[in-house]
């Protein structure tokens, strides 16, 4: 082996090490490092509290309609309303941006006695699914609504879930929607038939 060849060799070894203990001692990507590897879990984590958020809000919102609409109920104002239809023309001047209003689901039970009423309708009964896995629970609307009578009143609306980690944990099979179902139940006062119903 010639002298030189013996130099250069030694020379590409030790510019070797040289750049790898720069390399080593560089620390000007670690922070652009660490932020790739927790960047993509704190965001998901952000994303979902958000919407949570939203879905919490929406059921209070949901709420406050839906007593709005049973207290018309227990004061008659309403006693004559006895069709999807209608009912949703009532509930839609209520409702904010946060929900579609044809999207919303209702039904209303009259009762002389609290043990009457049916259970609220539940998203895991198979016959309040479609076969679409969309919610639709049979619809139930007395013909009339009197004084003194027990009035359960339900609403219900899927509002749908973007994160994907929790949508298995909230939408109860529905098309990865998380239902929110909210019932009222009031006591009718004893309202006169002027009111627009006649009442025995």
């Amino acid at each position: 082996m010639s002298i030189i060849s013996h130099f250069k060799k030694k020379v590409l070894k030790t510019s070797s090490l040289k750049v790898i203990n720069r390399f080593k001692k560089d620390e000007d990507g670690a922070t652009a490092v660490e932020f790739a590897l927790v960047g993509g879990p704190f965001f998901l984590l952000v994303f979902a509290i958000i919407e949570s958020s939203l879905l919490f809000f929406a059921n209070q919102a949901l709420e406050t309609i839906v007593d709005d609409v049973a207290r018309l109920y227990r004061t008659g104002q309403i006693a004559n309303i006895s069709t999807k239809e209608d009912l949703k023309k009532e509930m839609c001047r209520r409702v904010v941006a946060l929900f579609d209003c044809n999207k919303i689901v209702t039904q209303v039970d009259s009762a002389a006695k609290f043990s009457d009423l049916p259970p609220p309708p539940v998203s895991n009964d198979p016959a309040n699914v479609s076969s679409t896995g969309s919610y639709a629970p049979p619809e139930r609307f007395p013909g009339k609504i009197c004084g003194n009578q027990i009035i359960q009143f339900s609403a219900s609306y899927e509002w749908p879930i973007y994160t994907n980690y929790s949508a298995p944990l909230v939408s109860e099979g529905l098309n990865n929607n998380a239902l929110i179902n909210v019932t009222a139940v009031v006591r009718t006062e004893n309202f006169p038939d002027s009111f627009g119903v006649n009442c025995p």
